[in-house]
């Protein structure tokens, strides 16, 4: 297939493109106007064929000429951050953008078109469990608000049968390719540089590996199969289970702190203000980065004492696949400890579980 796909130069989107090639898809990709990563465009090319169109996702223009001529679409464009400093930037691409995108793929009858969505535009569920058909929830963030709005436009234009595809990825966690790391890896460098991390009583977060992403949504490559809703929720690991790897897979002890929800709530509160200071006063960029990817983190994972959420068919990595992953950290110097470098996959069962559940 001839696929147009936004957002593939970021962390999550470099793997789907990579997989889309590797699977014989022609790839055409936007990217920014003054984009440029030498390495991974390298990658990209020698794993197939791939045209780069330069133009803002926010003009019509660019759009239309990112579609033209393909079959299919995925749009996995997205500003993501766990404050509101960007909340503009946040509307303009997560939600409006993303609006466009899908309303002229149905036009120009694409088919399938795919969001790349967030369980954040689930979260909260109004039960214990989130599914596929948990509806759009309000949203408690800017990020959480425009991916609300983004699902409500691929939903209502399910409800009318076009070929809308949208996934909903939890925590996504694994190697970059060439490409700044995932933000909750980025929350895990900050635990170890200051060695503290919150106590949290009943939270965890559901992790899946960004490579498994990406193969999901080359299944999702097949037309004729009309609108799907597919949860990539991977596996619930408890934040104690989570701080425990970060620390074996760093050889660093880290102190945890307990705090009761109402802190975690300020905390978040004093990222966001931190963020919206920076410009104002000049906060020292080190310091708000490592506020608000701790906080953020804590926020996320501690909302007044966080159900622990099955979503959907769980396919992902165990503690000591986080082991690994923060190993791995370490050898390309993200993290400072001894090089160690091993890649942890899902087993043959896992793959095909998520993939079968991909293609029904």
């Amino acid at each position: 297939m001839h696929i147009a796909v936004t957002g593939g130069t970021g962390y999550v989107g470099a793997h789907i493109v990579a997989e889309l090639l590797a699977a014989g898809h022609d790839v055409k990709l936007l990217v920014e106007p003054q984009w440029s990563n030498d390495a991974l465009l390298a990658h990209l090319r020698g794993a197939g064929t791939l045209e780069l169109v330069r133009g803002d996702l926010r003009t019509p223009d660019a759009v239309a000429g990112l579609l033209d001529g393909c079959d299919a679409v995925l749009h996995g464009a997205g500003v993501v951050g766990t404050d509101d400093s960007r909340e503009a930037l946040m509307w303009d691409i997560n939600a409006y953008a993303s609006e466009r995108i899908m309303r002229r793929g149905v036009e120009l009858n694409l088919d399938p078109i795919v969001l790349v969505s967030s369980y954040s535009a689930l979260f909260p569920p109004p039960g214990p469990v989130i599914t596929p058909d948990s509806p759009t929830a309000d949203g408690k963030s800017a990020y959480a608000r425009t991916k609300s709005y983004a699902d409500r436009v691929a939903r209502e234009l399910q409800r009318d049968g076009a070929p809308v595809v949208v996934t909903y990825p939890s925590s996504v966690v694994g190697p970059a390719l060439h490409t700044a790391p995932g933000i909750t890896e980025q929350g895990w460098e900050t635990i170890v540089r200051y060695r503290v991390a919150p106590k949290v009583g009943d939270a965890g977060m559901q992790m899946v590996d960004v490579r498994d992403v990406a193969l999901v949504h080359e299944r999702l490559m097949r037309p004729g199969r009309g609108p799907k809703r597919y949860l990539c929720g991977g596996q619930l690991l408890t934040f104690d289970q989570m701080i425990a790897a970060v620390e074996r897979g760093s050889g660093r002890k880290v102190r945890r702190i307990p705090m009761s929800p109402a802190m975690f709530r300020g905390i978040g509160r004093l990222a966001d203000l931190t963020a919206s200071l920076q410009d104002r006063i000049g906060v020292p960029e080190r310091f708000q980065d490592g506020l608000k990817n701790w906080a953020g983190l804590v926020v996320r994972l501690a909302v007044d004492r966080f159900l622990r959420l099955i979503v959907g068919e769980t396919c992902g990595r165990t503690h000591d696949h986080t082991v690994e992953r923060v190993r791995e950290l370490a050898a390309i110097g993200s993290i400072t400890h001894a090089h160690r470098k091993r890649r942890a996959r899902f087993t043959f069962t896992q793959r095909t579980k998520i993939i079968g559940n991909a293609l029904r």
